[in-house]
């Protein structure tokens, strides 16, 4: 399968297009700063912006899914002011899919987006998120919403919890629901983008979104 990652210069995308390339897809990565991913087998570049139309329509046909692993800096601006980017980068990436014709998205998303609100550690549902990130789960939650109502028929949301740079892990835990369960902690990037990267074929929580967590 040929297989596009958007966001692919970021920490968990750098992750992604190597799991991707192991599982042993073609991958090509789109983003901004492409010219500074080390090439390897199996890899294509493309650069681009994911809310620019033309750059993706030009990206998109000929791969058989689109992995999102794109999201907003963490700075001053978008804490006090919030972002649009996640919501008008991912209707940007699901138009040109349905004019491409190509079926399957996996879009990274993140704890603190949709009905994970109020989940997680302590710290992340009480400081972390009511602080720092209220204005950008508000857009990670609008961009939940065009992944639903897009119309593509194969689609999952996948939402890691608090990331960190810690080992791979190939087994996580996985939530559907929060009902007597034990809240989500933490989980490493190289986890987050294994779980991604099978996603292209593991088609077991399409249709939904599933929050994973060491």
């Amino acid at each position: 399968m040929k297989i596009l990652v958007i966001g692919a210069t970021g920490k968990i995308g750098r992750h992604t297009i190597a799991e991707v390339a192991a599982l042993g897809h073609d991958v090509t990565a789109f983003g901004r700063s492409v010219e500074r991913i080390e090439p390897f087998a199996r890899l294509s570049v493309v650069k681009g912006d994911v809310t620019n139309a033309q750059d993706l329509a030009a990206a998109i046909p000929s791969h058989d899914a689109v992995i999102l692993t794109f999201g907003a800096p963490l700075n001053r601006k978008t804490i006090l002011f919030g972002t649009d980017v996640c919501e008008v980068g991912t209707r940007a990436v699901v138009t040109a899919m349905r004019d491409a014709q190509v079926p399957r998205l996996v879009a990274m998303t993140s704890i603190g987006a949709g009905d994970s609100s109020g989940h997680g550690s302590w710290p992340f549902r009480n400081i972390i998120k009511p602080v720092l990130l209220g204005r950008i789960m508000k857009d990670r939650t609008a961009q939940e919403r065009v992944v639903r109502e897009s119309g593509l028929p194969e689609w999952v949301i996948v939402r890691p919890a608090e990331l960190t740079d810690g080992l791979k892990n190939t087994n996580p835990r996985e939530f559907t629901s929060f009902d007597d369960k034990e809240e989500p902690g933490a989980i490493s990037r190289s986890s987050v983008a294994a779980y991604l990267a099978g996603r292209v074929l593991n088609k077991d929580h399409d249709k939904a979104a599933v929050l994973i967590s060491d």
